[in-house]
C-alpha cells in the first residue's frame, strides 16, 4: 500500500502534507520487534518453551533461516578468505553455490533431525504434532544461531581459530546435543514402559540411517561437481 498524503491547512492559508505512514512497513517492524522478543526470552532459557507449549512453530521456522544463513556465509567467509589452490589452478567459490549449498544442507539435516524425533515421539513417548516440534527445535536453535553469528563475525576479521571453534560447536550444539536434550525432556512428560535411555538409542538409530542416506547423495553430488571441474581443464 502506497503511503497516503493528506493536505492539511497551516495557520499562514498554507497546506503541508501530512504523511501517513506504509502500513506494510509497519506490520514489518511489529513483526521484527514480535520476533526480537521472542529471541531474546529464549536465548535466556530456551528449554522453557516445552513447559509453556506455546505455539512457535513460524518463530522457530525463522530462527533455523537466520541460522542457516549465518552459516552458510560462515562457510564463505571460510572459503573466500583461505585462499588455497587445487592442483593446477586457483579455486576461487561462488557466492550463491557456496550459500546456497549451505544452506539447504542445513534445511536437509535440520528436517532429518525434525522427522527422526517426531517418529521418535510419535511410537514411545508423548504425541507432538509436527508443528509443535518445530517451534521446540526451532526455539532450542536461538543459542546455535547466536554462536553462529559470533562465528561469522570472528572469521570476518580473520580469528580463523576462534570462528572455526564457534562455528563447530554451534553446528554439534545444533544436531546432536539439542535433539537429544529436547528427546530427553519430552520423554520425562509422561510414564513410559520403555526406558528414556532406549528412546534416545532408537532416535539416535533413525537419525544415523537417515543422516548416512543424505551423506550418501551429498558425496555422489560432491564427486560428479570435482569430475566436471576437472574435464573443463
Amino acid at each position: 500500500m502506497n503511503d497516503v498524503v493528506v493536505m492539511e491547512q497551516g495557520s499562514g492559508g498554507a497546506t503541508k502534507p501530512n504523511i501517513q505512514p506504509n502500513e506494510t512497513i509497519e506490520k514489518i517492524k511489529v513483526a521484527a520487534r514480535l520476533y526480537w522478543d521472542y529471541f531474546v526470552t529464549y536465548l535466556k532459557s530456551p528449554s522453557n518453551v516445552i513447559e509453556r507449549e506455546e505455539k512457535n512453530a513460524m518463530n522457530g521456522i525463522v530462527t533455523i533461516v537466520i541460522m542457516a544463513i549465518f552459516i552458510g556465509l560462515s562457510f564463505f567467509t571460510l572459503l573466500k578468505r583461505m585462499a588455497f589452490s587445487f592442483l593446477a589452478y586457483s579455486y576461487e567459490p561462488s557466492f550463491f553455490s557456496v550459500i546456497g549449498s549451505s544452506i539447504l544442507s542445513i534445511f536437509i539435516i535440520t528436517a532429518i533431525v525434525i522427522g527422526s524425533l517426531f517418529l521418535t515421539v510419535k511410537f514411545l513417548g508423548p504425541d507432538h504434532s509436527l508443528t509443535s516440534l518445530v517451534g521446540i527445535y526451532g526455539t532450542h536453535l536461538i543459542p546455535s544461531t547466536f554462536l553462529a553469528l559470533i562465528a561469522l563475525l570472528l572469521l570476518v576479521i580473520k580469528a580463523y581459530v576462534f570462528g572455526n571453534f564457534l562455528l563447530s560447536f554451534a553446528l554439534l550444539l545444533a544436531f546432536l546435543v539439542v535433539p537429544l536434550f529436547i528427546l530427553t525432556k519430552l520423554v520425562k512428560q509422561e510414564a513410559l514402559t520403555l526406558d528414556p535411555l532406549y528412546c534416545v538409542i532408537v532416535y539416535v538409530v533413525i537419525f544415523g540411517i537417515a543422516f548416512s542416506i543424505f551423506l550418501m547423495f551429498l558425496g555422489d553430488s560432491m564427486t560428479g561437481g570435482i569430475i566436471s571441474q576437472l574435464d573443463a581443464f
